[in-house]
């Protein structure tokens, strides 16, 4: 997958559908935030599983099915109280996702899953990923901003 060429608009990459918004999304987000990984994940309709719809690393990442929909408190925190979480460091991250080894041995120290909520209801989740320490009150402040993009793309996916 490419990211969109610097200078596409969001009204040149509407009418191409969802991965040309996704590209805008991962660059803006790169840009004015800083992640090296960004995934984004919806409910599929048909199963209890989280689909990843769009990844910056398809190598690791691939879209399709990614995590069963499970009664966790990950899960109720992100899609039943529409509540980010962010882990700054290794503990934190292993507090919510065991098993966080797998992602310090690819070199990642922080997360930060942000629900994308329209109307009150989350219909996916901005996954990123970076250097212990880089998801910043200030940087998450300035994520906010993207979210709408977010849901733009995924209501877009679902055409």
């Amino acid at each position: 997958m490419t990211l969109a060429m610097p200078g596409t608009s969001l009204a040149d990459a509407l009418p191409r559908g969802s991965v040309a918004i996704f590209d805008i999304l991962a660059e803006r987000i790169r840009e004015n935030v800083g992640s090296r990984l960004m995934t984004v994940l919806v409910p599929s309709s048909d199963a209890p599983f989280l689909m990843r719809v769009f990844s910056n690393n398809l190598e690791q990442y691939p879209l399709g099915r990614a995590d069963p929909v499970e009664d966790s408190i990950w899960f109720r925190r992100l899609f039943s109280e529409g509540e980010a979480i962010v882990a700054n460091d290794a503990d934190a991250i292993e507090a919510w996702l065991p098993g966080f080894d797998s992602y310090l041995a690819q070199g990642y120290g922080s997360l930060a899953n942000v629900p994308i909520v329209v109307a009150g209801t989350t219909i996916g989740l901005l996954n990123l990923m970076d250097d212990a320490g880089h998801f910043t009150a200030e940087r998450l402040a300035v994520l906010r901003h993207e979210l709408p993009l977010a849901a733009l793309a995924i209501l877009t996916e679902r055409i």
